[in-house]
């Protein structure tokens, strides 16, 4: 059955080892030996596909993974996509020369090819702007844009400045007569001047095609192979081309002569445009006689043609172009006659009809009818579907249809929002504060998109945070900071937490004891959304459980709970706050309030700085291996480290915890591995005051000290 060298993956072998094993295991029970034997039957079938599995693992790998036709099949695979596995675009060199490319004073940017000896270090080789002054610095102007650029988990390595090296242009052209001569030089200067740069002329201007499809054509490439000028020769049909030109002899490049380049490192050319007559080298003919050109008319054309050619050079997008009516049909399609949408029975040339004008009374009103929906709907859109509308709503209905249009709109570019029930997201949020927000958190995600899609993987930089931590911010609904301080708002309220802080109890004359006769609904004071946080004196003296400004990270998170606070009468007609700590511990006075609205507003504030104290420290923050290397080489570049504070009361909550893992795995790239780190306080603080001292091997000593498995 199968052509293969090692007997045992024959069939004829396999079935003979196969019956001497199960006449070994069966003894003398099993006697018949025949065909039809149910047995011998199963085991045959068990020899042939073990035969051939052995003659298909002989196959070379591309026919193993495709079809006769040549075709990567996944389905019939099993296998995911390449896109559904990877979740995050690689950035490619590419992209780094695209984002780089528009630095303020330069020109063009090469990347180099990677050293597997330094990972994550990438070396750029820049070709200054025609425009830069004397006193610019491109190479701090390009560390600069780097830096807020930077893909994630590396760093920048070499930067070298191209030298320039200047050719004139020889040669003999013959013109027409149609066009001024300098025009046609000019334009022949300005055609070797794409050359060099690598820039191509073509009739129509770049597309996104163009862009993923044949990059080469919008980056030049800077030269490190010593200094040979391009040769034009392969260029000359497109130089042919130029208006007023007739016929091309030999054009070449020289240097001037005197003029000596260091030409070890990387280079670039520039065509020099003539000053004087004694410098002009391109020869014009028109009828074999030499025509004079004025070399200040030339660079005057020059700059002209140059001007034309930015003006002209509008980026087209061609999705917009084909996504009208009906996915491949031109925006430009012709509406055809509407007596040709209709059913051929209501068509104007239709069938014989005793009564046409009935029909088509009757079809028109159908017609108005549906009509009529539909100006209805339109109508409601803008109430319901503007971005930011002069009057919310709770309309359950509106709110649905927003969320399902701004859910569209974000899949239209490519995203969509997480599944957020039971991650515990909304754990801070009353029921119609969670509805308000996941309107502004659709619509914060969508209006920053665009960006987001074009820098997802870029890391922390001096002025932005990056792409995949905004990303992920905005998702997990986190704050960020770039100095670790993740304790610092309290400090500023004056309170530390101590999980072995002594929990005093109340003395038997302070015991709250409520009337008997008492609602117990009374008791409960709404959510009120809108309630402004106190100032750090007011919550200590609201706050009698603070004993010395000290706090167990179960009664800091027991303070986020609706029940942990609420009012009760007091003798004499006022109000007392009365704080519950949960356990069936006692009720400790917060104070006394004259006023019921007064007393209720008072919790409504307790509540909302409480809840402001826990949401500013749920800040993440990013190490990344590669920026806390030493003098030696990387050791491990691929690699991230995400401090979260697990110490409050959401991100203390395991299903919580869950959501920003599965996130992270989601948005970071296929290649990074990003470890998460859910700190005690303890931690948090050590972090600030290593990120608040500058010292990298100190936060780098931090780091590595945490579990490798990402726990806290």
């Amino acid at each position: 059955m199968t052509d293969t060298s090692d007997p045992h993956t024959a069939f004829s072998e396999l079935r003979r080892v196969a019956v001497d094993y199960a006449q070994q295991a069966s003894g003398e029970i099993w006697t018949d030996f025949n065909l039809h034997d149910p047995g011998v039957t199963l085991l045959e079938q068990t020899c042939f596909a073990l035969s051939q599995v052995a003659w298909q693992a002989q196959l070379p790998m591309r026919d193993l993974l495709t079809n006769p036709r040549g075709h990567f099949c996944f389905h019939d695979l099993a296998l995911f996509r390449p896109r559904k596995v990877l979740g995050t675009l690689p950035v490619q060199r590419r992209d780094l020369q695209t984002w780089f490319g528009a630095c303020p004073d330069i020109d063009r940017v090469v990347v180099a090819p990677p050293d597997m000896r330094r990972p994550g270090l990438y070396d750029f080789v820049i070709v200054p702007s025609d425009f830069v002054t004397a006193s610019a610095d491109p190479v701090a102007t390009f560390r600069d844009r780097y830096r807020n650029a930077r893909p994630l988990c590396t760093d920048l390595g070499q930067v070298e400045v191209a030298q320039e090296i200047r050719v004139v242009l020889e040669g003999q052209v013959e013109i027409t007569g149609e066009t001024l001569p300098e025009t046609v030089a000019a334009a022949l200067y300005h055609g070797v001047s794409d050359i060099l740069s690598g820039v191509r002329s073509d009739d129509e201007a770049a597309r996104r095609t163009d862009v993923w499809e044949a990059p080469e054509r919008l980056l030049a490439a800077a030269h490190t192979d010593g200094a040979r000028p391009e040769d034009i020769r392969e260029h000359l049909n497109m130089l042919r081309a130029l208006p007023g030109v007739r016929d091309i002899g030999a054009l070449t490049l020289r240097q001037p002569v005197g003029v000596q380049k260091d030409t070890s490192g990387a280079v670039y050319y520039h065509s020099v445009l003539p000053r004087s007559v004694g410098q002009i080298r391109l020869q014009l003919t028109l009828n074999g006689a030499a025509v004079s050109l004025d070399p200040a008319r030339i660079r005057e054309e020059y700059r002209r043609i140059t001007a034309e050619a930015i003006a002209a050079a509008v980026h087209h997008v061609d999705a917009p172009d084909w996504d009208v009516m009906r996915p491949g049909r031109r925006r430009s399609f012709g509406q055809s006659h509407v007596d040709s949408l209709l059913p051929g029975l209501y068509r104007a040339e239709g069938y014989s009809m005793h009564d046409p004008g009935a029909l088509i009374s009757e079809y028109r009103e159908a017609i108005n009818g549906v009509i009529r929906d539909m100006i209805a709907d339109l109508d409601a859109l803008p109430r319901l579907f503007t971005a930011a509308p002069r009057r919310q709503t709770d309309d359950p209905e509106a709110h649905r249809l927003r969320v399902e249009l701004l859910d569209y709109l974000i899949a239209l570019q490519g995203a969509e929002m997480p599944a957020t029930r039971h991650s515990g997201v909304h754990h801070y949020r009353s029921v119609r504060g969670r509805h308000r927000f996941e309107i502004a958190w659709r619509l914060e995600y969508l209006f920053r998109l665009p960006w987001l899609m074009s820098a997802r993987a870029t890391g922390p930089g001096p002025e932005i945070p990056g792409g995949f931590l905004t990303e992920l911010a905005i998702l997990t609904d986190l704050d960020l900071t770039e100095d670790g301080d993740q304790t610092g708002v309290l400090r500023d309220y004056g309170i530390t937490l101590d999980d072995d802080a002594p929990t005093e109890t109340p003395a038997e004359d302070d015991r709250i004891i409520l009337i008997g006769a008492l609602n117990p609904f009374d008791m409960l004071v709404p959510a009120d959304d809108g309630a402004e946080p106190l100032p750090a004196g007011q919550l200590a003296e609201l706050s009698p459980f603070l004993r010395d400004g000290t706090l167990t990270t179960t009664a800091f998170a027991r303070m986020t709970d609706p029940d942990s606070l609420a009012i009760a009468p007091y003798p004499g007609g006022s109000w007392q706050v009365l704080y519950d700590a949960g356990d069936g511990a006692d009720l400790q006075r917060c104070a006394v309030i004259r006023d019921k609205d007064e007393a209720m507003q008072t919790v409504a504030r307790l509540r909302a700085t409480w809840r402001h104290l826990h949401r500013a420290c749920e800040a993440a923050h990013l190490t990344e291996e590669i920026l806390l290397r030493g003098e030696g080489p990387v050791e491990v570049a691929n690699s991230a480290d995400l401090m979260l504070p697990g110490w409050t009361a959401r991100c203390s909550r395991q299903s919580f915890r869950n959501y920003v893992e599965a996130l992270v795995e989601q948005l970071a790239p296929a290649h990074i591995h990003v470890r998460v780190h859910w700190l005690d306080f303890a931690a948090s603080t050590r972090l600030a005051e290593c990120r608040a001292g500058g010292d990298r091997y100190a936060l780098r000593d931090f780091v590595h000290a945490l579990p490798r498995d990402g726990s806290g």
